[in-house]
């Protein structure tokens, strides 16, 4: 849908800063003809996160501008970020529609530049219920006020929907489109692995952060208890972080096998999923989990934790999953001596990852495009009359006025 004058909606997204997983989504909004899409990042990197600099992409396929900002690090958790210029960036784009992510400081700003300039506010989470034990008392008021005055929002999971729906916000505002990720590269890396596979010791793969919430330190002792000696299984780890000293220790002392590949860039990911036989993600707290899309694309069999909002729409349980408390090492260890032991029971799961991968491919493109068109309807556009320039429409008003 277009609006007067034939032209497409201008959208501006305003995501932290520049991650590999959303290059698809945003390439694919780019490409459409009924959206004029530019990505303001509040960001260009952020330093406290434990990946390399180089994980930030610099160049986009889309227009994007990078903001300077002011950022207050909190260790294994995004950053509080405040985007220098934001305001301005926004003038100058002059979009008909902003999509903040989440309930912070620019997400703050990006609502009352809509109200004042009669622009469509759009919210993007991925926050489930979970959080809320988390968050203090008015931080909770806040997210719920924001997200309850928003003209739509974007829930990357079912589980989000369900937290957005307890605030009150109307269902009809809400979308899910499940959260994006690099895919291709993955699922051609792995065509073909089970043919190729030999015999060997199971690989176990998990990739996240060395942070708390990944909840690393359960995976290992759950691999212990399993009692599969280094010829029969062997865990596999990647991703960077502050806890890595720690979990090698705790390694070392239970006599697990684990190859510990530390930070690994986006481009060799693909190589890691199309070596392994299980994936395996035991996070206490995992908004989504970007992992277990590309371990479904993988063909992988999948151990995931009940507090992942994933859990359930991309890793089902009794279908390509088994899902897990993941407080309860026996638990885990459990699924991990299940899923080892039976070499027909991971084929069968590993189909049921690529048919779900088959089934959800693409959904994030069109729910999302589908989402701010909504709201930017429920916003009066398209606009009638209409001036051209980048002048807000409360001055356009005031000057006609004065005529």
């Amino acid at each position: 849908m277009k609006g007067s004058a034939g032209r497409p909606l201008r959208c501006v997204v305003a995501p932290p800063a520049p991650a590999p997983y959303r290059e698809p989504l945003f390439r694919a909004l780019h490409d459409r003809s009924d959206l004029e899409l530019r990505v303001i990042y509040q960001s260009g990197r952020q330093p406290s996160w434990d990946v390399a600099a180089e994980w930030f992409a610099a160049e986009h396929a889309y227009p994007a501008r990078h903001l300077p900002s002011w950022q207050r690090g909190r260790p294994g958790r995004t950053p509080i970020i405040w985007p220098r210029g934001l305001e301005r960036a926004l003038r100058s784009a002059d979009p008909d529609c902003v999509v903040a992510s989440e309930y912070g400081p620019a997400s703050l700003r990006a609502l009352w530049w809509c109200r004042r300039h009669g622009r469509a506010y759009v919210v993007f989470t991925e926050c489930t219920p979970e959080i809320d034990a988390m968050l203090p008392a008015a931080q909770l008021r806040l997210h719920r006020w924001v997200a309850r005055h928003a003209d739509g929002v974007v829930a990357v999971s079912s589980a989000a929907r369900a937290r957005l729906l307890r605030f009150g916000v109307p269902a009809e505002r809400i979308t899910v489109a499940l959260q994006s990720a690099d895919l291709a590269a993955v699922r051609a890396a792995s065509a073909g692995r089970d043919a190729r596979r030999g015999g060997g010791p199971v690989v176990v793969l998990s990739v996240g952060r060395m942070v708390p919430d990944k909840n690393f330190s359960v995976l290992i002792e759950a691999f212990a208890r399993a009692g599969v000696g280094a010829a029969e299984a062997r865990l596999e780890i990647a991703g960077g972080g502050f806890l890595a000293p720690e979990l090698g220790r705790l390694a070392e002392r239970l006599a697990v096998a684990v190859r510990f590949h530390g930070h690994v860039a986006p481009a060799e990911l693909p190589r890691l999923y199309a070596a392994a036989d299980l994936y395996a993600l035991v996070s206490t707290y995992e908004p989504f989990g970007v992992s277990l899309r590309e371990a479904a694309a993988a063909g992988l069999p999948i151990i995931c934790s009940r507090a992942a909002g994933a859990a359930g729409e991309v890793a089902i349980d009794g279908r390509n999953a088994v899902l897990v408390d993941p407080g309860n090492v026996e638990e885990v260890s459990a699924a991990l001596t299940r899923l080892i032991g039976d070499g027909r029971l991971r084929r069968a799961m590993g189909a049921e990852s690529r048919a779900i991968d088959t089934a959800t491919d693409g959904h994030d493109v069109d729910a999302f495009a589908a989402a701010v068109l909504a709201a930017a309807r429920r916003r009066g556009w398209p606009y009638r009359p209409r001036s051209t320039g980048r002048t807000s429409r409360r001055i356009r008003s005031t000057r006609a006025g004065r005529r």
